[in-house]
């Protein structure tokens, strides 16, 4: 054998160095997922960068469906062989943005023990759905948080890599802005908007004016006295308003959208970023520093139009208080709005032009005479689990107002926002004369 083509045989044989041939699979910088808003040690404070995924994944387990697979084997062993990754239990998009995010490391390694991956799933759950899995196109909302969970930027879909890096460099930058103007939380804004405004178009450039001048006018108000401060939910109703006709133009625009059909597609089409990113880069310089924990579900149900009902909440209170209420008579719970409907006052404060006779005040007034409690949807979502009722269709044929629970039924009546207030209002009468029936033999004994 020639020494050329030994030399040629050694090399093949030879190991050769991951530099050369790029890294190994096994030396991809390791990233761990913690539970969201974790509470972050000393050392990690400091210069800790949260990445918070928000999916409109179903966020309740399912055992009971895991459990009556299991009982057919041929869909047991099916289920088995596509089992997921462990990243799924992170959103539908998890090992996608994970991936994305070691290659970000590959290029700043520094930011290995900086970064903390949280997720919340916050889609509408089966118990609001009919019993059925919501057919709304998958969403994502990423929040660039720092350790005390103040927001430092935000971004629509799943970003790519080079993205991924801007929205963390642009973070770090809000986050010096904010240590250096602790005392003028108004500089920030200013220097966020100056350096935003240079990616954005004129369209887009005039409406921030017009937005930063009805600001000013409003901060003037406030610091007269002359009107009380807006709530985190009001102000960010006025910005995501104000912003949407102009966002609603570009899209139509760019992706050709004109009728009522393209609303699906333009939700697909904001799971990449580029849908979303002139409406980010606009609406960031007003929420900088607004706190995720309290307000991220705001923001994801005025920006998906949804309910964003996340699990992990204690109701054990109101689920004793349900329990007990039960064993006496009839009661009322009341459904909270959510976020993107509080706007509009209800009961109606005028009613519509076609209904006469019985107004939902009315009927509302003699609601509050029965025992009455206001709940939300996630606690209607855990009282449909917890004491294992019916599924309920929460928005059609249109939202829930009321529910009228009762010992002579086992499942509780509900009253939806377009039923005539007039029924609502016989029920409660038929309650009132059912439980004083009930009661009024236990008087006669006493007496």
């Amino acid at each position: 054998m020639r020494i050329p083509s030994l030399l040629a045989v050694l090399i093949l044989h030879l190991p050769v160095p991951s530099s050369i041939l790029g890294a190994d699979a096994a030396e991809e910088p390791s990233l761990a997922w913690q539970a969201p808003f974790t509470t972050l040690s000393a050392e990690q404070q400091t210069n800790k960068l949260v990445l918070m995924l928000v999916t409109n994944d179903d966020a309740f387990p399912r055992s009971s469906q895991a459990a009556r697979v299991a009982k057919d084997p041929d869909k047991a062993a099916k289920v088995d062989a596509v089992k997921p990754l462990d990243h799924a239990q992170h959103g539908w998009c998890a090992a996608e943005f994970h991936h994305t995010c070691q290659r970000i490391l590959r290029s700043r390694p520094d930011l290995k023990d900086r970064i903390s991956l949280q997720s919340i799933f916050a889609g509408t759950p089966l118990e609001l759905n009919g019993g059925a899995a919501s057919n709304s196109p998958a969403r994502v909302l990423l929040l660039v948080c720092d350790s005390t969970y103040s927001l430092l930027g935000m971004t629509v879909g799943l970003p790519d890599a080079e993205h991924l890096l801007t929205l963390l460099e642009d973070a770090e930058e809000v986050k010096l802005l904010r240590e250096l103007n602790k005392s003028n939380p108004t500089q920030t804004t200013a220097a966020i908007l100056q350096r935003n405004e240079k990616r954005l178009g004129r369209m887009w450039k005039i409406r921030l004016q017009e937005i930063v001048k009805a600001k000013e006018q409003e901060d003037a108000l406030n610091a007269d006295g002359a009107a009380a401060p807006p709530s985190s939910l009001i102000r960010l109703q006025k910005l995501f308003l104000a912003l949407q006709p102009t966002y609603n133009y570009n899209v139509q625009t760019r992706f050709g959208l004109s009728t009522k059909l393209d609303e699906r597609r333009l939700v697909i089409l904001e799971q990449h970023t580029e849908a979303r990113d002139s409406w980010c880069q606009a609406v960031t310089p007003f929420m900088a520093g607004m706190d995720v924990q309290k307000n991220w579900n705001l923001i994801a149900e005025l920006l998906w139009q949804q309910i964003a009902i996340p699990a992990g909440s204690d109701q054990t209170d109101f689920l004793t208080w349900f329990d007990e209420h039960k064993k006496t008579g009839s009661f009322i719970l009341a459904i909270k709005s959510p976020s993107y409907f509080e706007h509009l006052p209800w009961p109606p404060t005028k009613a519509p032009k076609n209904r006469r006779g019985t107004s939902w005040q009315t009927a509302h007034d003699a609601a509050a005479e029965f025992p009455f409690r206001t709940i939300t949807p996630q606690q209607l979502t855990e009282l449909v689990r917890q004491r294992d009722l019916k599924p309920i269709t929460f928005f059609s044929p249109s939202m829930i107002r009321y529910l009228l629970v009762s010992q002579s039924n086992r499942l509780p009546q509900i009253i939806r926002e377009q039923d005539p207030p007039a029924r609502f209002w016989g029920l409660l009468k038929r309650a009132k004369t059912a439980d004083k029936s009930d009661i009024q033999p236990i008087q006669k004994k006493e007496i």
